[in-house]
């Protein structure tokens, strides 16, 4: 054997193992220092009940498939280009990696392929012609994401980042030295034009123009060949300790998505003494928190959709997640240095002489920023990875109010009302009834044998405006014949505010009690017209035992409509006027239902109805969810008046809401637009009970 032959092989493996090492090693180390962190809160059989089958869904559809990528459908189809582009670079580099560590006794480990040495030459021309194709595809991804990094600076990509002009640089290198090298295989002395591809022959037409052709083309072909691995090798290097692994870790993070619902937040035991009652420690973060980090890729998605930073507060969702990938890096990895070689009872003692706390240490992860969200799940949606900034500033805000009792003046208050009142306005408990005086609604100490419990919420009891809305829906249950009851006194708040805004402790007392309530009751069927109420009883009761069928009255309304229980009649102003519909977040996002408030205001608009520019996934909250309805907010650009200029851009004179909440927001910014006579502010229930025959 020759000696360029020995050296070429021995290179190569010292080479292939180096890269092999180092990359594995670097996941490896990084996935330790994520499981080093607390056992996650699914749901309470999470460790047995793994629903394989959920999972392996998730990750075909958002990984093989690229859903959530194609969300954006420009940016989604130009991700794809590269990420298929890998899929099918596959074979073609797994056949370099062959010749490089088998190929000793080829006559030619340069022009080795696995297709056309296990199948046929003829469908190695086909995948041949097809991976020049793709190298062309990743190409113009690769440029499209520069243009929007470096010359269209898309807000979002507000970071400076050399690491992806690294990375795009490694792709295009790995695309380049590929059909160059193509290029110049057509044109050697093994190869004829005619058995190339229109790329292949026009690179090799164009290496015969500047005289490489024949042995010279051997010569360019073989350095196009070592441009390529040596380029995969650095790539394995480099990418794992970079922002790029999200090509490792977000598929992980899919793999390890769970079946619990959207709208439900993790139950924290009360009980347990040893317990950690919410998260500021870097080891305290439930672990899928920390692989969010290593998961992101920093695109900004997340950024570009939060109500709180289109309307300038602190809160960044993307500087959550990049800030704990930081700690994860830095203070996790101080935990695992000192735990290292320690009995168990060791490293705690050891662990908790460390600063590990990231609350305000660093830059994104301050207060303000944590007091400025609305979980209004826009990240989530948005996000291509799989993060959850949501939950990640829940633990947060759980441990600021439980452990350090760091809140609002406001928001304390508000707390307090819930406490002795069992509603955050602090109105009178024995008043909670009174909304239903004279309108013949029996409540369940009265009669118990119901087809269906209206849960009236704090709002609909208490809210002099969404007083109207609680009659109109009784109006509307009334003239449909439903056989219903309240419960009166007896209810209490939902506790969805309480959950959002940290107070775990107290969520939990409340909860409890209007479970027991209910359950006393055998209560089975439920509908609230409060998209909070709604998604807690619905989603997050069943943690305590409180299993009912939950529905909101804008799907109830439209099934007595479906079912001809009540006629609903096209509104006087339909002609003349114009209606849109603000989507809420707990209704829309949390629980995907778009379409039934849509269908009740085409009744009454006479089927027309104009979208304001954000609508359904994307649209903008209302700025009152995750307790912000209790607290001031940070700036004087309010979330709600610029929704409510979307709202009002739509040219609309009704606009429909589905939520207590978004009503009072919506109309709150109305006023402050000077737009009171000149545009209505109506909840479904409502425009249907003024329009029932």
């Amino acid at each position: 054997m020759e000696v360029s032959r020995i050296i070429f092989h021995v290179l190569f493996i010292i080479l292939f193992a180096v890269a092999n090492f180092v990359f594995v090693r670097a996941i490896v180390y990084r996935l330790g220092l994520v499981f080093r962190a607390r056992e996650a809160r699914f749901n309470e059989d999470a460790r047995t009940n793994l629903n394989l089958g959920f999972r392996i869904k998730s990750f075909v559809e958002n990984v093989l498939l690229q859903k959530k990528n194609f969300k954006e459908p420009l940016r989604g189809i130009m991700h794809a280009f590269i990420f298929y582009g890998f899929i099918v670079y596959l074979i073609h580099t797994s056949s370099q990696m062959v010749a490089g560590i088998f190929g000793w006794g080829m006559d030619d480990p340069y022009s080795f392929t696995l297709i056309g040495s296990l199948i046929s030459e003829d469908l190695e021309h086909t995948y041949t012609a097809i991976l020049n194709f793709v190298s062309i595809l990743v190409l113009i991804g690769l440029g499209f994401f520069a243009w929007r990094r470096w010359i269209q600076k898309a807000h979002g990509l507000d970071v400076h980042s050399p690491a992806s002009a690294i990375v795009i640089g490694m792709i295009s290198t790995l695309m380049i030295s590929t059909i160059l090298g193509e290029g110049a295989k057509s044109v050697a002395s093994v190869y004829n034009v005619a058995d190339a591809d229109f790329i292949a022959a026009g690179l090799g037409s164009l290496w015969k123009s500047i005289g490489v052709d024949y042995d010279r083309a051997d010569i360019a072909f073989q350095v196009m060949w070592w441009g390529h691995i040596l380029t995969v090798f650095a790539f394995m290097l480099y990418v794992p300790t970079s922002k790029h692994a999200h090509l490792i870790f977000a598929p992980v993070n899919y793999f390890f998505a769970t079946d619990t619902p959207k709208g439900a937040l993790s139950k924290m035991n009360l009980e347990d003494e040893t317990g950690v009652w919410g998260s500021n420690r870097v080891e305290d973060f439930p672990w899928p928190n920390l692989l969010d980090g290593l998961s992101c890729i920093e695109c900004g998605r997340c950024q570009v959709q939060c109500p709180a930073n289109r309307t300038g507060k602190v809160l960044n969702p993307k500087a959550i997640i990049v800030e704990l990938k930081h700690a994860l890096l830095e203070k996790m990895v101080e935990v695992d240095n000192v735990s290292a070689g320690k009995t168990k009872e060791e490293a705690a003692d050891a662990v908790a002489a460390l600063d590990t706390g990231v609350i305000n240490t660093y830059e994104g992860l301050s207060e303000e920023a944590l007091w400025g969200c609305t979980t209004c799940y826009a990240c989530v949606e948005a996000c291509p990875v799989g993060n959850n900034q949501v939950n990640a500033i829940i633990e947060m805000r759980r441990h600021l109010v439980q452990v350090e009792t760091k809140m609002s003046p406001e928001l304390q208050g508000a707390f307090t009302k819930m406490e002795n009142n069992s509603n955050p306005w602090g109105v009178g408990a024995h008043t909670r009834a009174d909304w239903a005086e004279g309108l013949g609604v029996k409540t369940m100490a009265e009669d118990s044998n119901v087809d269906l419990l209206y849960w009236v919420g704090c709002a609909g009891a208490f809210d002099e405006r969404n007083k109207s809305i609680t009659k109109s829906f009784v109006k509307i249950l009334q003239k449909a014949e439903v056989n219903f009851g309240i419960l009166g006194t007896e209810e209490g708040c939902s506790g969805d505010s309480a959950r959002r805004g940290g107070n775990e402790y107290l969520y939990q007392t409340l909860a409890q009690q209007n479970i027991d309530t209910m359950n006393g009751y055998n209560v089975k069927k439920i509908v609230t017209a409060c998209p909070h109420c709604y998604n807690t009883i619905k989603n997050e009761y069943p943690q305590f035992g409180g299993n009912y069928e939950v529905m909101h009255h804008s799907d109830y309304i439209n099934q007595l409509a479906k079912e001809k229980k009540i006629d609903v009649t096209v509104a006087e102003d339909a002609n003349s006027g114009k209606y849109t519909y603000h989507d809420s977040c707990y209704l829309g996002r949390y629980n995907d239902n778009y379409e039934n408030p849509r269908d009740l205001v085409k009744k009454v608009s006479g089927g027309k109805l104009v979208e304001a520019v954000d609508n359904k996934t994307k649209g903008l909250c209302c700025g009152a969810g995750g307790a912000q309805m209790w607290m001031e907010e940070q700036n004087n650009d309010r979330v709600n008046v610029k929704r409510t200029k979307q709202l009002i851009d739509t040219g609309a004179t009704t606009i429909a809401t589905a939520c207590p909440f978004c009503i009072t927001m919506i109309t709150d910014g109305v006023k402050s637009e000077e737009k009171v006579d000149m545009i209505k502010v109506k909840d479904i229930a409502e425009l249907v009970a003024e329009n029932l025959t």
